[in-house]
């Protein structure tokens, strides 16, 4: 029973500290508005962190496991309409997890294990996972781009969606972010592809783009 309610306070600091990153950010909270968020007293987060970056390595890695998880299993998409819905997936993991991503380069150079966790999950894992996204696309004769072109492409994806929400909140105002930024920020990734496509895809992904968010269904090009 101790083993699990010591598991349980583990567990508790981790969520509560990723609500309270994502509302207020990650700057604006000590270990001792996560102590005092959860009713315990700072020595008993103590005993499961030594400090708040332990517990942003945690949450990092819950994060990469979501996304790698989701890029591992989610059907890859046959149209493009569900390249749209496969990268909405991945913005809504992201968001999840937002305040990673609003000051990333601070992060990573307050933590060296971050730092290395963050590298290893962008070059071993998530590129090769989006090639094969891209792989798939042009296979279908949706989109022409050599292989030169695909790894270049999903390097380029990946930058503007890891950044996107440090990107915008400097825009927008951080306190103002919002869902919406989300849609934009698959707006912005997608519109990488656009060069790619064969003229007949084109006006279904400018329609399928310009409706993100809402509930207009895509105009299917054949």
């Amino acid at each position: 029973m101790a083993k699990d309610g010591k598991q349980n306070t583990y567990q508790r600091i981790i969520d509560s500290a990723l609500v309270l990153f994502n509302e207020e950010g990650e700057r604006n909270i000590s270990t001792n508005h996560i102590a005092a968020h959860l009713g315990i007293s700072p020595g008993n987060l103590y005993y499961h962190f030594r400090n708040k970056d332990e517990i942003i390595v945690q949450l990092f890695k819950r994060y990469s496991d979501d996304l790698l998880g989701y890029l591992q299993t989610a059907a890859l998409p046959e149209s493009v309409c569900q390249a749209v819905g496969y990268m909405s997936g991945i913005y809504d993991i992201m968001w999840r997890y937002r305040f990673l991503f609003s000051d990333v380069n601070t992060l990573l150079a307050r933590s060296a294990e971050l730092l290395g966790e963050h590298n290893n999950f962008t070059q071993a894992k998530v590129s090769p996972l989006l090639v094969n996204l891209l792989t798939r696309l042009n296979g279908l004769g949706i989109i022409n781009a050599d292989e030169t072109a695909m790894h270049d492409l999903a390097v380029n994806m990946w930058m503007i969606t890891k950044y996107w929400f440090d990107f915008d909140g400097s825009i927008r105002g951080r306190a103002k972010l919002g869902e919406d930024s989300k849609i934009r920020g698959i707006g912005r990734t997608l519109s990488l592809l656009r060069p790619y496509l064969l003229p007949q895809y084109v006006a279904e992904f400018d329609h399928t783009v310009k409706n993100l968010g809402s509930e207009s269904e895509c105009v299917q090009t054949r």
